[in-house]
């Protein structure tokens, strides 16, 4: 029993002082993260996207099934993110840049049913706030835009 403390205490001591320099270091895990608080951002887009024109709510004698179903859109996810270039400003003001697609489940009027949909959103984080603008639509696996011969 003795051998099985001792040892526990010996694999134990690293880890601890590894926790202990972390803490010590004044920085979190998200101020060194480019991308802390993407998620978030990501999370608001599909907020706005309910509230927008791109998920009209169903009749209510329409038989929806699944969450999100009565409001109009359903099954959200985020189908590709790729990061992209930053400008000299961005860079030095500590931003990322990413580029997202998200695809999901909307009710269709003309057609009384749910239809898989998409978009593409620009993510830029300039100190610790993201923004969001409209893309053009995305390859959903590859996450570059699509050319339409243009």
């Amino acid at each position: 029993m003795r051998h099985l403390i001792t040892t526990s205490r010996r694999l134990a001591a690293p880890a601890l002082a590894a926790l202990a320099l972390g803490a010590c270091s004044g920085e979190s895990a998200d101020d060194r993260d480019p991308y802390a608080g993407l998620n978030e951002a990501i999370q608001q887009w599909r907020v706005d996207l309910v509230a927008s024109d791109a998920c009209p709510a169903p009749p209510a004698e329409a038989l929806t099934e699944g969450q999100g179903g009565a409001d109009g859109c359903r099954n959200f996810a985020v189908a590709c993110k790729v990061e992209g270039e930053l400008t000299e400003a961005e860079a030095e003001q500590g931003g990322a840049k990413v580029l997202t697609a998200m695809r999901w489940e909307a009710w269709n009027p003309e057609s009384a049913e749910f239809r898989t949909t998409s978009a593409a959103a620009n993510f830029l984080k300039v100190g610790e706030t993201w923004t969001r603008s409209d893309a053009p639509p995305v390859n959903l696996t590859t996450c570059r835009p699509l050319d339409f011969g243009q």
